[in-house]
């Protein structure tokens, strides 16, 4: 494992039906590719609660039992066998999206598992990522690899209809780095609001030396400012506002670079309403610097790229320092995640403790979809929440359930407050650590206790948010905090 887990986006659809939501293979937006040279993994995903709790794999008891019976690399491809009745199963496009999400929670990056397309019998690929069951590959899951890959596929799913950055938390005593914090964090790919990449993230087709260009961009950092004062930033130059009187900020190296500020944690395009500044050869020098306001919302990103599309170089940016801005950047992934949402754990791959039953049958007809089942479809997954949010229940029903209104078709048991600072023991609090020992301060709940047995599950994944109402629908009350 070459990567721990990490910030990742999570990408939700509103309904069964809602348009967008493909499986995560064959990306052409460059995914699947690793974005810093630290252990550090981002994910795009579109995985919804109504596909992960009503699809013909995981809750097929026959297929779910086929899938834990061995390796994954050939039980999609190639075609017919032993394998032949799992197969049809991918005739259901919810557990075709459910297998991507499962290989690129249980391999790591340099691992595949190809399959075929049913419906078009077109060769395709699921990819791995984040490694958190690595002997799945070749062989049978272990019952800790099952449960891990389990709490990744809660942690990644969500009734909402948009992508969400999130940091999953966990520990592995075996594998001490796998969960690993990145100490800077890169700014988000993908437009907030329209969920699509950001152009200026895509390299340049053709050369350029066009400064305002949306295209051969990358990510360096995101800052914090405080609202409404004057931010400064360079990489080699004194702020534009500053040529006369204020300090080099930064250093660049090779070719003269350009820099860029968006708001929030997520790059933008020079056209951009959330564009704040743009830097190039400032102050008679050909290194860049900026000088914007701080946003409301207190938080900015920076990305970088060399003025001249076929050249390369480095930028090393500073900010300055002593200023009612109070401007921090980069941040780490703690310090952008600050919000601790709660943790999940036990097993998806039983299959005698389901709910309802999806299938295809053997004249390729998918039975069970319309099923509304009250409470977990999934007898044996849980959640538990941090102390701390206003209206608990809400907010559980929102985050696993399909249809929360009634508290049906949901992905797991929600059980209570994670740990009570009130109530510290059990059945206070689910879980009996604050915060595992492999990885001191990431605070990732451990040794949690389902409401079904008491039974104490080793393999929770804790989840962190840089907002608190992300994942609910806007305007909702279930992701005050603490009153607020």
């Amino acid at each position: 494992m070459s990567f721990p887990l990490r910030a990742l986006l999570l990408g939700v659809a509103l309904s069964s039906g809602a348009t967008g939501c493909q499986p995560e293979q064959d990306s052409v937006w460059g995914e699947e590719q690793t974005r810093t040279g630290e252990h550090s993994l981002r994910v795009a995903n579109s995985l919804t609660t109504q596909a992960l709790v009503l699809n013909a794999i995981t809750t097929n008891p026959t297929a779910s039992a086929m899938l834990i019976g061995g390796g994954l690399q050939n039980m999609f491809y190639p075609t017919g066998g032993s394998y032949a009745s799992l197969q049809r199963q991918l005739l259901d496009p919810d557990a075709q999206q459910v297998m991507s999400y499962l290989v690129s929670c249980a391999l790591d990056a340099n691992s595949q598992v190809p399959w075929m397309d049913p419906t078009s019998g077109t060769p395709r690929t699921w990819k791995g990522k984040l490694g958190l069951c690595p002997e799945w590959k070749t062989g049978a899951p272990s019952a800790e690899c099952k449960n891990r890959v389990s709490a990744c596929l809660l942690a990644r799913n969500n009734a909402l209809g948009r992508r969400v950055e999130l940091s999953l938390r966990g520990e592995d005593p075996l594998r001490p780095s796998l969960f690993s914090l990145e100490g800077v964090t890169l700014p988000v790919e993908y437009d907030p609001n329209t969920d699509a990449p950001v152009p200026s993230f895509t390299p340049c087709s053709t050369p350029s030396t066009v400064t305002t260009r949306d295209c051969g961009w990358k990510g360096d950092g995101i800052g914090r400012c405080v609202p409404g004062q004057i931010v400064r930033l360079g990489a080699g130059a004194r702020a534009p506002d500053q040529c006369g009187t204020g300090a080099v900020l930064g250093s660049s190296s090779g070719a003269p670079m350009m820099l860029r500020a968006c708001e929030g944690i997520t790059g933008c395009d020079d056209g951009s309403a959330r564009r704040l500044a743009h830097g190039v050869g400032a102050c008679g020098t050909n290194q860049p610097s900026m000088s914007f306001t701080c946003p409301a919302s207190g938080v900015f990103s920076v990305m970088s790229q060399a003025a001249d599309s076929t050249q390369t170089g480095t930028v090393s940016v500073q900010e300055e320092t002593g200023t009612p801005a109070g401007t921090h950047h980069p941040l780490s992934e703690a310090e952008v995640f600050s919000v601790r949402e709660g943790a999940y754990f036990g097993n998806i791959f039983e299959p005698t403790a389901l709910g309802a039953k999806v299938y295809v049958d053997e004249a390729g007809k998918i039975q069970g979809k319309q099923q509304v089942i009250r409470g977990s479809v999934y007898r044996k997954m849980y959640s538990c929440q941090a102390a701390g949010w206003s209206n608990a229940a809400a907010y559980a029903a929102n985050r696993l359930c399909a249809l929360p209104s009634s508290g049906a078709n949901c992905a797991a048991i929600p059980t209570g407050t994670c740990v009570n600072p009130t109530a510290p023991s059990y059945p206070g609090s689910r879980c009996e650590l604050s915060d595992g020992p492999v990885v001191g301060g990431d605070m990732d709940f451990e040794k949690c206790r389902d409401s079904t047995t008491g039974a104490t599950w080793n393999e929770p994944i804790t989840v962190f948010l840089h907002d608190a109402c992300a994942l609910m629908p806007k305007g909702s009350d279930a992701c005050r905090m603490n009153g607020q």
